[in-house]
């Protein structure tokens, strides 16, 4: 898999290439901005957890031409960028890389039985998921710590590419876990949200980690609004309050559903949202909730190539 990732980067001419690379000390992958002349270092591995393509909005303006490896997640959250004219289609290269499922690294590491600093390789074998360190290795059910999200994928293999890296999977558009949840009476779905929005640290995490949220005033975070010293107090006054500062079940209530209906017809399911929260909350079920309610009342699908809003408009 890797070499041909890095043989497909070195087929095209790009100012630079969006990978992965082994993250010092642990065996996990971070995203990295590669120059065409390190392409040798570039890994891939069911580490290469998170979504490039808020790093590819980010620096696409300056360069002419970016490559990018993207699974399939990854690909539906740059096709959203470009409906809503916030990338060039055209200044992008995607190497294409039909995913297995990516590893939740809390589960990872609650697994794994060697030092992080000690792994050597992380390999995946059919069902399996072989850990290497020190000479010997700890073989272990890929599902058991496989993320959440990518139980429930229904595009493994990317919908758009330029070059494709592995043989083409099926997806399932599986909500048998939401509907578990529907099957609650009202009172039981409200102690159940409640519960877990009660956890909120209101950190914002998901809100900056999503490649889908990139307002740069945003109304749900009182503390992100646009204010300076030089700002008039009746200005200060004239913003919109949704929500205190004070973290509380109401407030995070708020804040949760807010954030989450901007998403309507737009989440790439990548699951970035549930891997930055430091307090582990279940955020895909709210997403993948909302997901269904837009497939099921307005039968939009995420392979359509206009923004769900835009579809509304159009009756």
């Amino acid at each position: 898999m890797i070499g041909k990732i890095r043989e497909a980067c070195r087929q095209v001419e790009v100012d630079a290439i969006i990978g992965y690379r082994k993250k010092e000390g642990e065996p996990r992958e971070i995203l990295h901005v590669f120059k065409p002349d390190e392409i040798d270092k570039i890994t891939f591995s069911p580490l290469s957890s998170n979504n490039p393509a808020r790093l590819l909005m980010e620096i696409l303006p300056t360069m002419n031409k970016v490559a990018v490896i993207a699974k399939g997640c990854d690909v539906r959250a740059i096709r959203e960028l470009v409906k809503e004219n916030k990338i060039d289609r055209n200044k992008i290269y995607i190497i294409g890389v039909s995913c297995d499922g990516v590893v939740d690294y809390r589960k990872f590491r609650r697994a794994v039985q060697f030092r992080l600093n000690e792994i050597e390789s992380v390999e995946l074998d059919g069902e399996d998921l072989i850990v290497k360190a020190n000479g010997k290795e700890q073989r272990f059910k890929f599902a058991d710590v496989m993320s959440e999200v990518c139980k429930h994928c229904p595009n493994p293999t990317p919908k758009d590419y330029d070059v494709l890296i592995g043989e083409p999977k099926e997806g399932k558009e599986d909500f048998s876990d939401i509907e578990e949840i529907e099957k609650m009476s009202a009172e039981e779905r409200w102690n159940y949200w409640m519960d877990i929005f009660s956890k909120c640290i209101r950190c914002h995490a998901c809100r900056q980690v999503c490649p889908v949220c990139y307002c740069e005033e945003c109304l749900v975070d009182p503390v992100n609004l646009a204010i300076s010293p030089m700002t008039p107090a009746e200005e200060k006054a004239s913003y919109p309050r949704v929500l205190g500062k004070t973290v509380n079940s109401s407030d995070n209530l708020i804040y949760h559903l807010v954030r989450v209906l901007h998403h309507a017809g737009r989440c790439a399911r990548c699951g970035e949202c549930e891997r930055a929260c430091p307090m582990e909350l279940p955020l895909t079920k709210l997403e993948r909730k909302l997901w269904k309610v837009v497939q099921e009342e307005f039968g939009y699908s995420p392979d359509e190539d206009i923004p769900f809003l835009s579809k509304l408009d159009m009756g």
